[in-house]
């Protein structure tokens, strides 16, 4: 998939190239409105609450940047502002624009585009343009006016919007960027998938079953919410397996895991303690491999579970698998 960033100076006609331009490579238009209806989708969560939630400018704005790089990881898209170019700045496969006008052509656009007179349109173009600047050096510590950013900067007082689309496509084609794939870069998967978490958090979500048990570690019951918002199917520690006998064959030693997701036919054991405190428990995973190796498991730690949740969130059906066959893809473990 490939990405376009368009960021434009209020009233330099951006919005109607970005449009056209997505129309003209059939790609897919993001603005602030499709990146709602992205969060809706996202974040399944009631109504009602997502809007409470909403009011938080901070989280607020975190939600639109992971609504954001879960549709370019799967769709070409055209994104309008947003600080898009910045969020994907580290991504090969993507063209970064900035659109730009002296400001007697911009005044000129704002006063025919909102029928309103010279000294309205004069203060449309400066509040809006600064909010734009609070918003992106509160994201991303940067200014978004610096043509150092981008790839191609267009003054649209020296072409047409045909022009300046045709400019854009041409550019497109010439990076290759349709042919390439979009990879998120690491730091980007993890600040996401902390938002999916912190809003899961906020929603003070509701679980699946109509009660959850008794859980044994309160990072147990965290990973129940987590799946159960993101509808992943679990069951809490159905199965125990022997894995050590005495002499007369009596069961001295059995392993209970955490959990099982049937959906992917995998047992999970969850450890917020560090590696070199859980010898014991590796020892039983690896009894269990040993002693049953048609079973899938996974011993996961806090940082590796959370990534597991996002790779299964937004990579689940691109192919990849882990090295034990299950159709996971692999969380890296760590």
């Amino acid at each position: 998939m490939a990405i376009v960033t368009i960021s434009r100076l209020t009233g330099s006609g951006g919005r109607e190239i970005a449009t056209a331009t997505a129309q003209a490579l059939n790609f897919q238009f993001i603005d602030r409105n499709a990146m709602d209806v992205a969060i809706d989708q996202q974040f399944p969560v009631r109504t009602e609450r997502l809007s409470r939630i909403k009011k938080d400018r901070r989280v607020y704005d975190e939600m639109v940047r992971s609504a954001i790089a879960e549709l370019a990881a799967s769709h070409n898209v055209v994104i309008l502002g947003s600080g898009a170019q910045f969020l994907f700045a580290k991504v090969a496969a993507s063209l970064h624009i900035q659109i730009v006008a002296p400001l007697p052509y911009r005044i000129a656009q704002v006063m025919r585009l909102a029928r309103v007179d010279r000294v309205a349109a004069e203060k449309i173009i400066e509040e809006r343009d600064h909010s734009k600047e609070i918003l992106i050096r509160s994201l991303y510590a940067k200014d978004w006016r610096d043509p150092a950013h981008y790839d191609l900067v267009l003054n649209l007082d020296h072409f047409s919007n045909e022009i300046a689309v045709e400019i854009i496509v041409k550019a497109a084609q010439a990076k290759g960027i349709e042919a390439k794939r979009v990879e998120l870069p690491p730091q980007l998967r993890e600040d996401i998938l902390t938002t999916k978490l912190d809003v899961a958090q906020m929603a003070d979500l509701e679980p699946v079953e109509d009660r959850l048990p008794e859980f044994a570690h309160p990072s147990e019951r965290e990973f129940a919410r987590v799946m159960d918002f993101y509808r992943i199917r679990w069951e809490y520690e159905p199965k125990t397996f022997p894995i050590e006998w005495d002499e007369n064959k009596n069961v001295i030693s059995a392993f209970t895991p955490d959990f099982y997701l049937p959906d992917l036919d995998l047992f999970i054991e969850l450890t917020t303690m560090k590696q070199s405190l859980v010898t014991k428990k590796n020892r039983k995973v690896r009894l269990l491999r040993e002693l049953y190796p048609d079973v899938n498991i996974k011993i996961l730690y806090e940082r590796d579970y959370k990534n597991l949740i996002w790779k299964y969130g937004l990579s689940g059906d691109d192919g990849n698998v882990d090295n034990g066959g299950n159709g996971l893809p692999s969380p890296s473990l760590k």
